[in-house]
């Protein structure tokens, strides 16, 4: 009996490795530039959280996310991208993550619970929102008071090619969206990304 149960330990975490591992080439070569595990713990997330993920696409970071906050917690993955979402509900639930719901939001409202969120997440997405203010604006109805949101965004590069939001405009259209810069994290400033970690702003 000992022995069956030290196996299905052993087991347990290769099955967990499975349902976290990149769904492609180019997912694992943004996980080794931005190790998940290290950006969470940046973010602050911890079991038991709410947390929602705007621009989520097939789920790279949702994964990652559900298995943080545990059964305990909940993801919110949202995308204007129905087909996108649909894969990303796939693979959460080939994951067996039963703590995921996907959103489709649209352009200027996510369209988040009100009030549900501990945490609004953003990777890499920043830079295509059509009115990152207004849509931000809408988001943060979706926090829980003292609520924030953790957004890790490019920095456009110095030659113009390239695809990124300035700190100075991030910091000014967050504001505008009802929210205060506490702290930029510069963790991955080799690779031109930087994490931004914001509260909402008190009336």
């Amino acid at each position: 009996m000992a022995a069956v149960l030290l196996t299905a330990g052993l087991a347990m975490p290769q099955a967990v490795q499975d349902r976290l591992a990149p769904a492609n080439a180019n997912e694992a070569r943004l996980n080794r530039l931005q190790p998940p595990a290290q950006v969470m713990d940046i973010i602050g997330l911890k079991a038991g959280m709410a947390v929602a993920e705007i621009g989520a696409g097939g789920g790279r970071y949702v994964v990652h996310l559900a298995d943080r906050v545990g059964p305990e917690g909940k993801v919110y993955a949202e995308d204007i991208d129905a087909d996108a979402l649909k894969r990303c509900a796939d693979r959460c639930r080939r994951g067996g993550f039963e703590n995921v719901a996907t959103i489709v939001g649209d352009l200027a409202d996510p369209k988040l619970p009100s009030g549900a969120l501990d945490l609004i997440f953003i990777i890499s997405s920043y830079h295509h929102f059509g009115d990152p203010v207004a849509l931000m604006s809408k988001a943060r109805e979706a926090l829980k008071t003292g609520g924030r949101a953790a957004i890790a965004e490019w920095i456009p590069p110095a030659n113009g090619r390239g695809e990124g939001t300035t700190p100075e405009a991030m910091k000014a259209q967050m504001e505008k969206a009802g929210f205060r810069l506490e702290h930029i994290d510069r963790t991955f400033d080799a690779d031109r990304m930087l994490i931004y970690l914001f509260r909402q702003r008190r009336s």
